[in-house]
């Protein structure tokens, strides 16, 4: 049976965008309730559990380099939850591109400052919404569980295809230059294996590598990221964009053997657990010109995420903390 759950607002999304909007909403007196598919927050900021300890499967690092994130990552540094990992890494050449800024990380995995900024929050988790519709001046959200929230202002912070398709269920219309530049938002996708080994791998010793993009583009080693002593490796290996669009829809057990071989060299010892995942959406290759979107005025509807303006993990917190502005204003 469905239930009718009115709240005054919605963040949809528990990744970085959607908890920096909302914790924004909550300082600022409003109770927004956050709705998110997964089990828990993260997003592309997730970690994934091993016997061996956690290994970050989505972003390795983040960077800061407006001034509004740097002073949220100095709250974070002086908490003790993020730590300076290095400022560049190297190539399979050994060439080291160095970033010009810190590329932060976090030593009990990524998804430590998105708990921070969930801190006090009404998060629902679990909830796979379906459709977004209007329904007598309000947005009706329903969910693949059979549940249905209402809501007068929703903020939806997923990947942009994703939201553009909520709304297309529920026909909901949109500017038609709203709609066409949303529709021209595309997306890297990426396989991901986490792989811990029984010995040191042989990568640089700060961790990580940049590859030459096919079949690998990256290779980071949680176990010297976080300084952890033990000869174990925990490592997550992410394929290239053309090697994952070609590959998508294979058999997960073919995939993984070709990333693994790809991978040798900088494998060790015995494979102690292979985990495989699926980012569909990475990393965007075109952005929207404006930090955020507003799409209606009433019911408000705002569109939010690293597809705005900038990408990365940075672009995703200032796109977010701009459509709590906009909706505050």
């Amino acid at each position: 049976m469905n239930s009718a759950n009115d709240h005054p607002i919605i963040v949809l999304g528990a990744g970085m965008s959607g908890l920096a909007a909302a914790s924004l909403l909550s300082q600022s007196g409003c109770s927004p309730l956050v709705l998110d598919k997964a089990r828990g927050v993260g997003g592309r900021m997730s970690r994934r559990r091993t016997e061996w300890g956690p290994i970050d499967h989505g972003a390795s690092f983040f960077q800061a380099r407006h001034p509004l994130f740097q002073k949220q990552v100095d709250a974070w540094l002086q908490q003790g939850l993020v730590f300076s990992w290095s400022r560049g890494f190297s190539d399979e050449s050994g060439h080291r591109r160095e970033s010009g800024v810190p590329c932060y990380a976090c030593s009990e995995g990524m998804n430590a400052v998105l708990k921070d900024l969930a801190r006090g929050l009404d998060i629902h988790t679990r909830q796979k919404v379906q459709r977004v519709c209007g329904v007598q001046d309000q947005w009706q959200l329903e969910t693949e569980g059979g549940e249905t929230y209402r809501t007068d202002a929703l903020l939806m912070t997923a990947p942009v295809p994703q939201s553009l398709e909520l709304l297309n269920q529920g026909k909901v219309s949109l500017d038609d230059s709203h709609r066409s530049a949303l529709a021209s938002i595309d997306y890297e996708p990426c396989l991901a294996l986490m792989v811990v080994t029984s010995q040191k791998s042989p990568l640089p010793e700060d961790g990580g590598l940049w590859l030459s993009g096919e079949p690998l583009s990256w290779i980071a080693d949680q176990s010297r990221k976080t300084g952890s002593e033990n000869a174990i490796s925990r490592l997550v290996l992410h394929a290239g964009p053309d090697f994952s669009r070609t590959h998508w829809d294979e058999d997960p057990e073919k995939v993984t053997e070709e990333i693994l071989k790809a991978a040798d060299p900088w494998l060790a010892g015995e494979r102690l657990s292979v985990q495989y995942h699926r980012w569909r959406y990475k990393t965007p290759l075109k952005v929207f010109p404006e930090p955020c979107l507003k799409a209606h005025a009433k019911p408000a509807l705002f569109l939010a995420g690293d597809g705005f303006q900038r990408s990365g993990v940075e672009g995703a917190y200032l796109s977010g903390r701009a459509a709590a502005q906009a909706l505050l204003s």
